[in-house]
Formats: C-alpha cells, sequence, structure tokens
C-alpha cells in the first residue's frame, strides 16, 4: 500500500523524540511491548471480577463438561458453537483449573493476541507506528472489550479471529511473494471465527466481493464461483427451514419470514446506531468516520465501507442486539479512528489538537472506571450463597430461587422460585434475594411462621430445611 501525504508530511516537533523511539525499536520488542501492556490493561479488572455471565454458567462451561468428560460426539452435536466449549475443556485439562477459570483465561489470552493483531494490521494499513499504538489503545480500553475478556465469553476470541484474518489478508495484499500464503491463513483464521459467532461472515463475504470486483476481467467466472456456496444456503434454508444455517448468531428467516414494518425497521435501525455510538464511545466513533473519509480510495476504504454498511444492515433486523454483536464492526473502526485523531493533531489547529488529546485521553478514563471498580458485593453474594449450599449439601441438589447463576456455584439443579407458591410446604433448598417482590413475601411469610433463613448473604436468603 502506499504512504499517504500524512505520513509523508513532516513530524511536529514535539512529537519528534516520541516517535524516533519507538521506530527504534525493533519489531520483536515492539511486540512484547504491546502484548505486556495489553496484559497489565485487563489486569485490574481482571482482579476484580464478581460473577460469572449466564451465557457462560448456562452454555459454555455446560458444553465444556460434555468435551471435558470425553463425549465428543455429544458435544459437536449441541446447540452451542464448539470451539470456545472445546478450547476451555482442552485448557481445563492441561492445567486442572475449573471450567470457569479456564474460559476466562482463553479469554484474556485472546484479549493479549488481539492487541498484538490489532498493532500489525494498523501498521500495514498506515505504515505509521504511532497510529497502530493508538490503534491499540482504543481497542484494550474499550469497557465492552474488557468486560467481556475478563469473563467466560467468547468476545474476545471472536475479536482475535476477525483481527488477524483481516491481517493477514491485508499483509497478503501488501507483499508481492508469499501472497497465497497469507491468504490461505488469513481465510483459516476467518473459518475459525466464524465457529465462534456468524458476524465473522460478514468479513469474509466482504473480502469475497472485493475478489470478485477488484478488476473488470474475469469477473463472470469468479461470480460463478462465489454463487455455488451462496445458491446451496439458500437451497438447504428452503428445503429444510428448521435448520439453523448461520449457527445460532442470526438466522435467515429474520431477512425473509420475519413480519418487519417500516417503523419497526425505523427504529431498530435508530437503536442500531445509538449502540453502535455508546458501546465504542461516540468520539472515538466520528474520529473513524472521519479517518474513513479522508484515507484514499484503496482496497482497504473499499473494504471498510462494505464491512460497517453489511453489519449495520445485518443488525437491523435482528429481535435482539447485545451491545457485544456490536463490538466486532467497531473494532474496525478503531484503526481508522486512530488515523483521524493523528491527522488532526497534525492538522496544526490549536483546538483541533486539544480535542484530539482530550479524545485520547477520555479512553484511558472511561478504562479506569471499569477497569478499577470493585466488585459488585450483590453479585458476590450469590455466588457465596451458592457455593455454601455446595459445601454444605453437595452437588446435584434441586435449588428454587430467583438468582440463577447461584445454581452455577452450588452446582445443583435450578428451579425457578415462582413455582413455589403461598403457604405451601416443600422439602427443597430455596435461596431467596429479597430485593424481588416475589422473594420478599416468601421471606416474610416464612418468617411470619417462625423460620428463619440458615444462612443470610446481604439479601440473599438461603433455607436448607423444610420451608
Amino acid at each position: 500500500m502506499k504512504q499517504t501525504s500524512c505520513e509523508n508530511s513532516v513530524i511536529n516537533v514535539g512529537m519528534m523524540p516520541f516517535v524516533k523511539k519507538i521506530e527504534d525499536i525493533s519489531t520483536g520488542n515492539l511486540m512484547i511491548l504491546v502484548g505486556a501492556g495489553a496484559f497489565l490493561a485487563l489486569l485490574p479488572a481482571w482482579m476484580n471480577y464478581d460473577i460469572i455471565s449466564r451465557d457462560g454458567a448456562f452454555q459454555y462451561v455446560p458444553a465444556a463438561r460434555v468435551f471435558l468428560e470425553g463425549n465428543f460426539h455429544e458435544g459437536f452435536l449441541r446447540r452451542e458453537l464448539p470451539l470456545f466449549p472445546l478450547i476451555m475443556a482442552f485448557i481445563a485439562k492441561i492445567t486442572g483449573f475449573d471450567l470457569e477459570l479456564s474460559g476466562r483465561l482463553a479469554s484474556y489470552l485472546a484479549y493479549v493476541l488481539a492487541a498484538i493483531g490489532m498493532f500489525k494490521l494498523s501498521e500495514v494499513v498506515f505504515k505509521n507506528r504511532v497510529i497502530a499504538l493508538l490503534a491499540v489503545l482504543f481497542l484494550i480500553t474499550n469497557r465492552h472489550f474488557v468486560d467481556r475478556s475478563i469473563d467466560c465469553l467468547k468476545e474476545s476470541l471472536l475479536i482475535c479471529c476477525i483481527i488477524w484474518g483481516n491481517y493477514l489478508i491485508l499483509k497478503g495484499i501488501a507483499v508481492i511473494d508469499k501472497r497465497l500464503i497469507y491468504y490461505s491463513l488469513g481465510l483459516l483464521t476467518f473459518l475459525a471465527g466464524m465457529l465462534f459467532r456468524s458476524i465473522t461472515l460478514v468479513f469474509l463475504c466482504a473480502w469475497f466481493a472485493v475478489w470478485l470486483f477488484h478488476k473488470r476481467n474475469g469477473i463472470g467466472s469468479r461470480a460463478s464461483v462465489l454463487l455455488i456456496p451462496v445458491l446451496l444456503v439458500f437451497v438447504l434454508w428452503v428445503f429444510i427451514p428448521g435448520m439453523s444455517l448461520s449457527w445460532k448468531s442470526y438466522h435467515l428467516n429474520y431477512f425473509f419470514v420475519c413480519q418487519h414494518s417500516i417503523m419497526d425497521v425505523l427504529r431498530s435501525a435508530a437503536d442500531v446506531l445509538i449502540r453502535f455510538f455508546s458501546t465504542g464511545n461516540p468520539v472515538l466513533v466520528m474520529a473513524g468516520f472521519f479517518g474513513l473519509y479522508h484515507w484514499k480510495k484503496d482496497v482497504y476504504y473499499f473494504y471498510s465501507c462494505l464491512v460497517l454498511l453489511v453489519s449495520f444492515l445485518v443488525l437491523v433486523p435482528w429481535p435482539l442486539v447485545s451491545d457485544r454483536y456490536l463490538l466486532a464492526p467497531i473494532v474496525w473502526v478503531y484503526p481508522l479512528a486512530s488515523f483521524g485523531i493523528f491527522r488532526i493533531f497534525r492538522s496544526g489547529f490549536g483546538l483541533l489538537k486539544t480535542v484530539a488529546v482530550l479524545t485520547v485521553f477520555s479512553t484511558i478514563v472511561l478504562w479506569a472506571d471499569i477497569a478499577f471498580t470493585p466488585p459488585d458485593q450483590d453479585k458476590l453474594a450469590r455466588k457465596e450463597a451458592g457455593q455454601w449450599i455446595l459445601d454444605n449439601l453437595g452437588p446435584g441438589r434441586e435449588i428454587f430461587t430467583n438468582r440463577d447463576r447461584l445454581v452455577f456455584y452450588a452446582q445443583g439443579t435450578y428451579k425457578p422460585l415462582s413455582k413455589i407458591k403461598a403457604g405451601s410446604t416443600i422439602h427443597r433448598v430455596l435461596a431467596i434475594d429479597t430485593k424481588y417482590e416475589e422473594g420478599r413475601i416468601i421471606a416474610e411469610e416464612a418468617h411470619s411462621r417462625g423460620i428463619d433463613p440458615d444462612k443470610q448473604f446481604r439479601s440473599i436468603y438461603v433455607y436448607l430445611h423444610e420451608s
């Protein structure tokens, strides 16, 4: 890729010593520094972790346990995509750690590798280490990325595959020899990402679209090669309508079967845009679009536009959009944001420079807010209550509760508290959070009958005996 005028122009005098020091560091040492910086950036939040996510407790850990027990056939037939549970089981097998900690370690490692990949990707595109380091900073300080990377969730592994897959493809474009090797490795990395979440298909298909239209000669033959798998997918969807072709993350029915009024589409589109800006840091996202506008109209530019547009069109029809589903396209904005910030800082206008500096500083402040926030004591109470039940009764007990993740730590069977009728007598374990009205009513009725909890953890009342 050609260097832009931004990269060829004289660097601001105040930045010269800093830039020169960065350029003097060897690539290997710089990778170590980036990896160490990412490791340290996640460490405070890791230490302040409180309780496992619902997906981790009720999807990934049970699936990983199946693999850990050696039931691979059953594990691959489960609804969950298999790669993350398989990695969790592998880590647990070689380390002896429990599955929750194994999943968290996998996320931590992927977070560090994603930071290194972001540096490599940005460097190969912009040919500027300062821009690359800024992109890393924006990535590792994203509150949602940090929050998911300390939990038993697959988001950091997904982001890691997307970043490295794009780096390998871009590296293949940038070099003259060994292109086939880079393209092949990039394709394999994207395929691995598809085993975490199907949003990876957006990035892979965008590269296929770029390949299709990169020149006029042979476009017909290239189109026929791409059309075959697309037609196969639609044929399977028509004749096997119950088949989840896109592996749970989104389904073709959202696009072709569900009825959406114009107002529904507009509301969903507005919600996706609002979530996109809030999840990615509004100022950084605007800097990213600023950088995209000023970047040269090359392959990277058209690919980025295609990724962002298709991601938006895919997310709008979804019935429920979690903030973590937006992380993949948001992460792709960060290299452009770093270029935009760098360009603003180099513009020569004092006010714009101040805005650029404050933008960078804001990312550190937002990171510090989540990194050093102490664990939620109410969530820790649920964890302690579950572990106390396990210590006293052992695993496998039915537990009536209005806090489902408590049952995970008790290694029991979850029973909704709503199934208990007022005045009924049961011979089961109860773990009641009195913050909720139904829990408070049951606890008050038990107290009126002279029944006190066997143990209390903040607002959690635990009854081990007849209630």
